[in-house]
């Protein structure tokens, strides 16, 4: 397994959260490597005039996430590039502990644990008043222990057994969006439900589910008019991949629009 996976999770500092504000707010300062060294040095302080903190909740892990603001990521964009939040996380509660006590020590037990640790995990930074804070699969492995191919297996099958989007860093920022999602955003708003509404309950961006809904809505408006499928990327300017999904989703929820010879034009 690559470590490659894990230089994020290394990254988010209070140093480079600093630096990012100093770049994003404050451009006198041109030099990366002074932003740094003027870093460190804020570092020192705070450690001299701010020593730790002795209390802790037992169970619980000091451990940075990154808020979920912002658009869509963009190649060659740096986890640090993003601000960053640290928060306190619920690894290990009572519940945990009387859970555990009154069911069989067996793998599948422990897999189950792990599934409501997860869920409780993201839920919690979803919900925090400094955020929403997100997570990444492999900050998930290390807090759990798990290997980031676990981790993906553990999400999937939490997300099945609740309907929950479980948000992850990479799929709020649109980094590993999975077609189930677009389907539940899809859906809802052939529902009627409007978008900030659909944003809230799938807790996705509300500029992701524009962006969806709006290249749906183009889609199906061809469609409706019974363009080829074939030429309904051209005209739209948009991947075939991505017609493919938006189409499989109308012969579904609209199945009237296919109702005639599919290579037969409207006006």
């Amino acid at each position: 397994m690559s470590t490659s996976a894990y230089s994020g999770s290394s990254h988010r500092t209070f140093q480079q959260a600093l630096v990012h504000e100093m770049e994003t707010n404050y451009g006198f300062l041109n030099s990366r490597r002074v932003l740094m060294m003027l870093a460190e040095d804020v570092q020192r302080l705070i450690e001299s005039f701010f020593p730790a903190s002795t209390y802790l909740r037992p169970g619980w892990l000091v451990f940075t996430g990154t808020k979920a603001t912002g658009s869509k990521a963009f190649p060659g964009q740096q986890a640090t590039d993003l601000e960053l939040v640290t928060i306190a996380w619920p690894l290990l509660i009572q519940d945990d502990l009387e859970w555990m006590a009154t069911q069989p020590d067996t793998q599948p037990k422990r897999w189950e644990l792990l599934q409501r640790r997860v869920v409780r995990i993201l839920e919690h930074g979803w919900q925090h008043p400094e955020g929403p804070v997100l997570l990444t699969q492999a900050d998930l492995s290390l807090m759990l222990g798990l290997t980031t191919v676990q981790v993906s297996q553990l999400l999937q099958e939490a997300r099945q057994k609740t309907g929950k989007a479980l948000l992850t860093k990479g799929y709020f920022f649109d980094q590993g969006l999975r077609p189930t999602h677009k389907a539940q955003i899809v859906a809802l708003y052939e529902r009627g439900m409007d978008e900030a509404t659909i944003a809230r309950t799938t807790q996705h961006s509300p500029t992701s589910v524009g962006h969806y809904l709006r290249d749906y809505e183009r889609v199906r408006e061809l469609a409706k008019r019974h363009f080829p499928s074939t030429q309904i990327p051209y005209l739209l300017g948009m991947r075939p991949s991505v017609v493919d999904a938006y189409l499989d989703l109308l012969h579904s929820l609209r199945p009237e629009f296919f109702t005639t010879d599919p290579d037969l034009i409207g006006s």
